[in-house]
């Protein structure tokens, strides 16, 4: 009979065994869902962002690749989408500004709003609905097909070979993207302040002028750079964590596309606040 010490008692490990996410056990279900979700995310967004500037090689011939198609894919939709529905605005405002006699502050003040909010919002949707749905996808069909599985087997790291270029490419292009909505905008303001309004020429650039200032500019840049960042990381997630075949995928597709949404509404109250509270002269008119 052996008399040697008792063999150690096997310890499971369970999905609440870190003490950081120990709480989460006393969360309601409903409520336990999206805070995992929000955290695995976020785990996500750090890798990409620790890979690619850690690691700043290796990526960028696909980084142009994606650029180019996607480029191709949502440059004429987002400038149709900002002039058709600015133009819409502008039939619309001129005529609340009319009946209050203030028909020659129509172009400053839809300009600005129009830069901060209906811009950025426009360029959100077409760049979650058309690029990152395709991109959702993309990286859900390889998850369904255990591609990925057999990435991670053969020692191949998925986050940095397959979300890296595309969250790059994703935010670069919003964030160049950026420019060119700005003068889109400004011209389906000029058409509604002199078809519209009858605000000549000269007075909308005047005012154009004397209002808008780089700091705005500037903001919206950063901000289109941001929204880049926060959907290619949700679609990212969303497609590598894609199950349930054909039906899942197309789940997590339109999973990624509505929480692109939330989440850019989420990201605007908060930048839109700390950009008015930062510079609180940027909603003056001059």
């Amino acid at each position: 009979m052996s008399t040697g010490a008792a063999a150690p008692p096997i310890t499971r490990r369970g999905p609440y065994d870190n003490p950081l996410s120990n709480s989460l056990r006393w969360l309601p279900p409903k409520v336990r869902g999206p805070v995992v979700e929000a955290g695995g995310m976020v785990d996500l967004l750090v890798k990409i962002v620790k890979s690619a500037v850690l690691h700043p090689r290796g990526y960028w011939v696909d980084v142009a690749d994606d650029m180019y198609q996607t480029l191709k894919q949502a440059s004429l939709p987002i400038a149709a989408a900002i002039f058709g529905f600015l133009i819409f605005m502008s039939i619309l405002t001129v005529q609340f500004f009319a009946m209050a006699g203030a028909t020659q502050l129509f172009g400053p003040l839809l300009l600005l709003q129009a830069m901060r909010t209906f811009t950025m919002w426009i360029v959100s949707m077409v760049v979650a609905g058309v690029i990152g749905s395709a991109l959702t996808a993309d990286i859900g069909a390889r998850k369904v097909r255990e591609e990925i599985d057999a990435m991670e087997v053969m020692g191949v790291d998925p986050i940095r070979d397959l979300a890296v270029p595309r969250v790059v490419s994703l935010t670069l292009l919003t964030t160049l993207i950026s420019v060119p909505s700005i003068i889109v905008t400004i011209v389906s303001m000029q058409v509604g302040a002199n078809y519209v309004a009858g605000q000549s020429s000269a007075d909308f650039h005047s005012n154009l002028f004397a209002n808008v200032s780089p700091v705005q500019v500037l903001a919206v840049v950063a901000n289109c750079f941001l929204v880049g960042l926060l959907i290619g990381t949700i679609c990212c997630y969303k497609g590598l964590h894609a199950s349930g075949g054909a039906i899942g995928l197309g789940r997590a597709v339109n999973q990624a596309v509505v929480l692109s949404f939330v989440g850019v509404w989420v990201l605007q109250l908060a930048f839109n606040a700390l950009l008015l509270g930062l510079f609180p002269n940027l909603g003056n008119f001059r």
